[in-house]
């Protein structure tokens, strides 16, 4: 006996499965795995066509050129005790800084964290030069620490925080505490004046050495003009000493005495008296014992 399902209605009929709806989705699996294909073709022939050109358009890094950067600090000067430890020498340090793997904007940042480093570095040893020192001899202090940065610890100074690495060249100059300026300004004044007035007095004496040797230059030359001259002018003088005072012969009688004994000239005035002797010349001065006599001057008799 076999058991027949109760008609429940005709609201609670399923659906057949049936042929339309098997042909629908079969139509549409069908269409979409050809449409694929053909859009896997065309891509595979653009991508095959679009090869070359991708290749020169195609982003080549060049080897990164090394930049170096730089930056000078010159922070407050250093005090160090002078020889006594009771006076002081100011250093006073530039400071350059450079480095060639730090990024710019970071640069500033790394130096001023190694700036106190380098600092305290300088200080060490300005401090160990500067113990047998007198305060007022920086040269000296100069002289030893610029010594001691070539032989003890030669820049450039190298630090380092991870892959960034900085160098340091310090340049130092040395100053005196301004008490012990003050104390020696009055020496140096008075130096300087001292210096001065040596310094005139040589150049004085070198112009007056100057001037003399231009003079005897000058000498020689006037000496030579007159030997030249001198024939002309010997016979005026003459008449000047005839005229200006009485001539004597060899004889030792004037002009006027001679022309006394002559008589006066028939056309000259007539003189005031006439002379009955002749006036004789006054006797030469004789030398002292062992005197040469002048030039020009008779020698007395020998006797």
């Amino acid at each position: 006996m076999t058991a027949v399902p109760e008609d429940s209605g005709p609201g609670d009929r399923r659906p057949e499965t049936g042929a339309p709806v098997d042909g629908w989705r079969r139509r549409w699996s069908v269409r979409t795995r050809a449409l694929g294909e053909a859009a896997r073709v065309r891509t595979r022939r653009f991508w095959d066509g679009a090869q070359p050109t991708l290749r020169q358009l195609w982003w080549t890094e060049e080897p990164v050129t090394p930049v170096t950067t730089v930056d000078r600090r010159a922070p407050e000067p250093l005090a160090v005790p002078a020889q006594g430890q009771v006076y002081v020498f100011l250093v006073r340090a530039t400071y350059t800084w450079s480095s060639e793997t730090a990024r710019p904007e970071l640069f500033g940042w790394y130096v001023d964290y190694f700036q106190q480093q380098a600092a305290q570095r300088l200080h060490r040893l300005a401090v160990r030069c500067a113990v047998e020192v007198p305060p007022h001899r920086p040269r000296d202090l100069h002289a030893a620490l610029t010594a001691a940065l070539a032989d003890d610890d030669p820049p450039p100074w190298t630090y380092a925080r991870g892959e960034v690495t900085f160098a340091c060249e310090p340049d130092v100059t040395v100053h005196l505490d301004e008490r012990v300026r003050k104390l020696l300004q009055p020496y140096w004044e008075q130096r300087i004046a001292l210096e001065c007035e040596r310094d005139l007095a040589r150049r004085r004496a070198e112009y007056a050495e100057e001037r003399d040797r231009r003079d005897r230059q000058e000498t020689p030359s006037a000496t030579r003009a007159g030997d030249v001259s001198e024939p002309a002018t010997t016979a005026p003088s003459a008449n000047r000493s005839e005229a200006t005072g009485p001539a004597r012969d060899a004889g030792g009688m004037s002009g006027e005495a001679r022309r006394a004994r002559r008589g006066s000239r028939p056309d000259g005035p007539v003189e005031s008296f006439t002379p009955l002797e002749p006036l004789l010349p006054p006797p030469a001065p004789r030398p002292a014992p062992g005197q040469r006599p002048r030039p020009g001057e008779p020698e007395p008799p020998r006797v």
